[in-house]
């Protein structure tokens, strides 16, 4: 449609206001194109604007024997553009290529590809404070991404004038039918940006740049192409047919013809309320419009009256004379004169050239233009040459005759040189080398200085950031930028982006690396409070800085006084401090203290007083609770000399028609199908799978616990355990192999870790499990107390029909004493547990058989090859130097306990 392709008209933009996102456009013309430059900063504060959102289209002018690469975004050179044009031609796949992009840019959706060359910016139907933008994705590719952007603070986007007007001018009324406000008007020279006029104190921009030239052409601008004769835009593009009543005009478009060589009249329609032109043919509207059934054309829904815009045209010569008469259907012209646009006008040259044409555009297919009278001239006119070389396009006398871009040179109009980064200069420096604001003189040049993030024009040229001299600058693009100014007010070392790129000390802030806060006790905090402190911080300056360690090593969590740290936590040192844990997973009942000191009945473990661990029976089995006397044991139970409540008689004692199957555990745990009674597990006749238990006699295997899973055998009439399975003290049964090491390592039928606790309280060592009994449990070994046998052959491991703290000696199973322990009758029972230790039945301080050492002396179940410190040698043991003072001592006590629990025996 006419007015349709006049919008088109890329050239048009030149002047409008717009927004400083938008990216270069391509010209008309493939030397120019088109830079949405930002206001100066005189502008903004005119126009009492907060920020460098608004610019105005420029139409720009490439290098010499360059030409516009709208994908690269930068003016290139001719010749290297057709040899990658010939390329892409020959292999698409070529680097550089790239294929057109076919994304649709009808419905924008944040996220979704768009085709950026061809996209404006679009309403977000989110929020007004935002807007659509197709952005680039990649360099040089034809399809993008619709990004989010936001206005600048008190504006809100305008969809028709694709711009954020601010919140105080956005009423219907300021700038009447057709045009939008965009800012106030100045109190200057230029009281509006671009082609925007004042009114009513707002500047305003029409809304569609067509409709603008129909209410007025003769105030079209004169960068937009018109019609020759008539000064009117075209109706139309040459590659569609040309509205009645016009004819192509080449390189320009469709313009009016008169008729019988009289002015026309021409009337165009447009959509009501819009005053746009209808955008296709009623039947398949597009998104957003509608069929009006008075254009039979679909137009964009409003409720305005439709208005017709009549305008007349009449037809000039070249030279701004009238036409003498009409030309072509059969009409021919006079001698010296010559069709143009359908009437007859004169053709006159300087100096008696041949005329042989009217010009277009400017230029001639043969001849030269000469522009008094727009003809075409056969001979070469001479110019002045420019200092560049070229020749200018006419004479002149002072810079005001030959327009925009250009100046006087050698007395003729000739372009500005470019500056050194390929922009065209704006003036020449003045005498002291002076150039206006937001320009700088470069080589005699006032060039437009670089460009910092966000659109800010840079305070200075440079190469490095010295060259800006002051702190907090950077170099970029060749300008001096200020970086980010930190919370603090000083300045950012260094750009970072999405909380990284920043060095030791320092954090990402506002898009800048800021040192960190300098904590009170000295040194950088690790991080600021933003985000809040973790455990073991506290916010200080602004920063997270350490809390002070508590006495026990620990973390702290905060500042305290008093009782004011909760639940399993105390107040030490003025910060909260953890109560210890103790290995049993419960909370210490207090701290230690400086000497080791807790309640009897609980011992010094990780600087908390936590339950001391059971006692190990002689039988090897852990206790069934603590004791001080035999009345605080159970029925059938003693309290032994390490304070625990063990069996009192080994014998088995079960009810009739029950059989003696192990002893009961320290929980009264027996295996299934097998009940505790008196400490012994008791199980009927009739089970049958409780027969013999590993190590009693047997007069064939079916009698063998674990006979019927093959994992026991009556051999030598002895039931053993087969196959690699292990007794447990009840059946033979196969189990993992670290669950046995563990076991016969151990301390207990549990197969728990035995490790030694110091009691101040009681003044003695305490060697038993750490780890409570889970009286919710089943152990996995039960202690036998009868006499067993054991069998050890090429194919059988006497050990596995023992329990696990027993160990197989001339054919029975024996218990592993520990170092010290008493009661020992071979060195097998001692050296079992440790290599180190022999059976002494003559020297023992009790006169009774004890594991002592073979290689050095004995101190609390280890074996020393010298006595630490603290102790000195006593016959074959380690005796304390001062008992008082080391049961007083926490830092000897620690020591001592670290020390035998590094032992291996």
């Amino acid at each position: 449609m006419a007015i349709g392709n006049r919008r088109a008209n890329k050239n048009s933009l030149d002047g409008r206001v717009c927004m400083t996102v938008e990216l270069l456009r391509a010209a008309e013309n493939s030397s120019r194109y088109l830079e949405c430059a930002p206001l100066s900063q005189e502008e903004i504060t005119g126009y009492s604007l907060k920020d460098k959102y608004l610019g105005v289209w420029n139409l720009r002018d490439c290098p010499a024997q360059h030409e516009f690469d709208e994908a690269k975004q930068r003016c290139e050179k001719k010749t290297a553009m057709r040899r990658q044009q010939a390329t892409c031609q020959q292999n698409p796949a070529s680097t550089g290529c790239y294929s057109p992009c076919s994304a649709s840019n009808s419905n924008p959706i944040i996220g979704r590809d768009c085709s950026w060359r061809t996209a404006n910016l679009q309403t977000d139907t989110q929020s007004n404070a935002y807007f659509l933008q197709c952005a680039p994705t990649t360099a040089g590719a034809s399809c993008g991404e619709w990004t989010r952007v936001p206005c600048a603070s008190g504006t809100i986007y305008d969809s028709s004038s694709s711009v954020c007007v601010p919140l105080s001018l956005n009423q219907p009324s300021t700038c009447g039918a057709g045009s939008n406000p965009v800012c106030t008007c100045a109190k200057a020279s230029s009281p509006c940006p671009g082609t925007s006029s004042c009114r009513q104190n707002a500047c305003c921009q029409t809304v569609d740049i067509a409709l603008q030239v129909l209410q007025s052409p003769q105030n079209y601008p004169t960068h937009v192409p018109l019609c020759p004769g008539s000064n009117v835009p075209p109706l139309g593009e040459c590659n569609e047919p040309c509205p009645q009543y016009s004819a192509c005009s080449p390189g320009i478009g469709c313009c009016p013809v008169p008729i019988n060589n009289k002015p026309a009249t021409i009337q165009i329609k447009l959509c009501p309320g819009s005053y746009s032109p209808p955008v296709g043919a009623c039947g398949a509207c597009p998104q957003g419009s509608s069929c009006n059934t008075i254009l039979n054309a679909c137009c964009p829904s409003a409720q305005q009256p439709s208005t017709d815009l009549l305008y007349q045209v009449l037809i000039l010569c070249p030279n701004g004379a009238q036409p003498s008469s009409q030309c072509g259907n059969g009409f021919s012209c006079p001698s010296g004169s010559s069709c143009y646009q359908g009437s007859c006008c004169p053709m006159e040259c300087p100096n008696s050239q041949v005329a042989v044409g009217f010009c277009s555009n400017g230029g001639c297919g043969s001849g030269s233009c000469y522009k008094q009278t727009g003809s075409c001239c056969q001979e070469q006119i001479t110019l002045p040459v420019c200092s560049n070389g070229q020749q200018s396009n006419r004479r002149c006398s002072v810079d005001g005759e030959c327009g925009a871009n250009a100046e006087c040179s050698n007395g003729g109009c000739c372009l500005r040189p470019f500056c050194p980064s390929g922009i065209q200069a704006q003036s020449r420096c003045s005498g002291n080398g002076q150039c206006v604001g937001g320009q700088a003189c470069m080589e005699g040049l006032c060039c437009p200085l670089p460009r910092c993030q966000g659109g800010v024009i840079a305070l200075a040229t440079c190469t490095r950031a010295l060259d800006c001299g002051r702190p907090g600058m950077e170099c970029v693009n060749g300008g001096c930028c200020p970086l980010p100014t930190c919370s603090a007010g000083v300045f950012a070392t260094s750009r970072c982006s999405n909380g990284q790129g920043c060095g030791s000390g320092t954090y990402c802030n506002s898009g800048g690396c800021c040192p960190l806060p300098q904590c009170p006790t000295g040194g950088l905090a690790i991080s600021t409070c933003g985000g809040g402190c973790a455990n073991g911080f506290e916010c200080s300056n602004g920063g997270c800085c350490p809390l002070p360690v508590c006495p026990n090593g620990m973390v702290a969590s905060q500042r305290c006084t008093g009782m004011s740290c909760g639940p399993g936590r105390q107040c030490e040192n003025g910060v909260c401090c953890p109560i210890p844990m103790c290995s049993s997973g419960a909370i210490s009942v207090s701290m230690c203290g400086g000497g080791n000191l807790c309640p009897i009945g609980y011992v010094c473990e990780g600087r908390g007083c936590c339950q001391e661990p059971l006692p190990l029976c002689p039988n090897g089995g852990r206790a069934a609770s603590r004791c001080n006397r035999g009345s605080d044991c159970p029925p059938g139970y003693g309290c032994s000399a390490m304070g625990g409540c063990c069996l009192l008689s080994m014998d088995p004692v079960c009810p009739q028609a029950m059989n003696p199957v192990c002893q009961c555990s320290a929980n009264s745990a027996c295996p299934n199908g097998a009940s505790c009674n008196m400490g012994t597990c008791c199980a009927s006749t009739a089970v049958a799978k409780f027969a013999q238990v590993p190590g009693t006699t047997c007069s064939g295997s079916s009698q063998c616990n674990g006979f019927i899973s093959q994992c026991s055998q009556c051999q030598q009439s002895v039931c053993v355990c087969v196959n690699g399975a292990q007794s447990n003290g009840a059946t033979c049964q196969q189990m993992a192999p670290t669950v046995i090491t563990l076991a016969r390592n151990g301390c207990d039928q549990y197969g728990s870790p035995c490790r030694f606790l110091l009691s101040s309280a009681r003044r003695k060592p305490i060697f038993a499990p750490l780890t409570p009994i889970n009286e919710t449990t089943k152990p996995i070994f039960f202690n036998v107390a009868a006499p067993r046998k054991c069998i050890t052959t090429g194919e059988i491991d006497g050990d596995n029909t023992c329990l696990p703290n027993e160990k197989c000696i001339e054919g029975k199973c024996k218990s592993k004493l520990w170092p010290g322990e008493y009661g020992c009758e071979s060195d097998e029972e001692c050296s079992s547990r440790c290599p180190n230790t022999y059976c002494e039945k003559r020297k023992s301080d009790k006169n009774v058989a004890q594991c002592q050492c073979k290689d050095g002396m004995l101190l609390y179940g280890r074996c020393f090859s010298q006595c630490p410190k603290g102790f000195h040698e006593s016959g074959a043991y380690c005796t304390h130097d001062d008992e008082e003072k080391f049961w007083a001592n926490a830092d000897a006590q620690d020591n001592l306990k670290a020390l035998l629990n590094s032992g291996s025996c």
